[in-house]
């Protein structure tokens, strides 16, 4: 799997050319209990064992809870931060295209989701989604599986997840009648989440988000508010508090620090913001946060 920006944790179980996924485990003895901010070329599979994990992907944030998933499309900046110590979660990571011939007709579902026609719903928690969350499960108990049949086993099952997610309408579909004017650009969108990830610490403008995606500065605008309901350069701030959020946490840098380093240049201008998206200051957050004296020690 290739890793964009970031250092990631080593797999328990890795990829070999006869066992096309790769599994992670998450609790407070990992160095990676804390997912930072990155994307891959890989679809991901999180479910969370025990706790709750905050997870961000793209334009969307949500608190899972035991037993909830999370279906993560491949590009797509993603970040996970446990709610509390005793936390445990676990992640599956594939590549489709490896997966399936997308050559052929039967896989045509397959293939919009690589190519990002249909997208998959990102979150899905047993109150609501207990079919999809079952299935999930269920790949992640044979994940362990160690004989001849593993592999096809959990390719089955996971074939069995995506022909559920659209028998059920868990997705979007982004075709001429949905998307109208934006359609080839709706299916572009992670461009637009990866180059913000990429660049977010420097000084970005609008125009330099616009052309990510081909678009002039007025239609770009109409472009992110209709997939994201924020401004771009709203949204661009929101995802440095987030960003921020998780620093506050995972080190010890000063909150001015950690404000620079997202590219904020202003001290005031950032706890400001940081108010407004996250509900509280900076230095409040970073003192009440469960989970700050152990992350802060792991990275120490």
């Amino acid at each position: 799997m290739q890793i964009m920006k970031t250092n990631y944790p080593i797999p328990v179980r890795e990829r070999t050319i006869n066992f096309p996924f790769e599994y992670y485990h998450y609790d407070k003895t990992n160095e990676f209990f804390v997912v930072p901010f990155h994307y891959h070329e890989d679809q991901q599979l999180f479910r969370v064992i025990k706790g709750s994990v905050t997870i961000s992907a793209n334009s969307h944030l949500i608190t899972l809870n035991e037993g909830d998933c999370s279906v993560i499309d491949a590009y797509a900046v993603h970040a996970c931060q446990p709610c509390s110590e005793d936390t445990e979660y676990e992640s599956i990571t594939f590549n489709l295209r490896d997966i399936y011939d997308l050559s052929m007709p039967h896989y045509s579902i397959i293939k919009m989701v690589v190519t990002h026609q249909l997208v998959v719903q990102t979150f899905f928690t047993q109150d609501s989604d207990k079919v999809i969350t079952d299935v999930i499960e269920d790949i992640f108990r044979h994940v362990h599986d160690d004989d001849l049949c593993t592999s096809i086993r959990l390719i089955g099952k996971l074939t069995n997840l995506f022909t559920l997610i659209v028998e059920r309408n868990n997705y979007i579909l982004y075709d001429n009648e949905v998307a109208g004017r934006f359609y080839k650009h709706f299916t572009k969108a992670n461009n637009v989440f990866r180059y913000i990830f990429d660049n977010y610490t420097k000084d970005i403008t609008l125009e330099d988000m616009s052309k990510s995606v081909d678009l002039s500065e007025k239609y770009f605008c109409k472009f992110f508010k209709e997939l994201t309901s924020y401004r771009p350069m709203e949204y661009l701030n929101k995802f440095r508090t987030e960003v921020a959020a998780i620093e506050l946490t995972t080190t010890l840098d000063s909150i001015n620090e950690v404000a620079k380093r997202c590219g904020f240049k202003d001290p005031c201008y950032f706890t400001k913001l940081f108010k407004r998206f996250v509900g509280v200051s900076p230095r409040e957050y970073r003192e009440n946060h469960p989970n700050r004296i152990t992350y802060a020690y792991n990275n120490n």
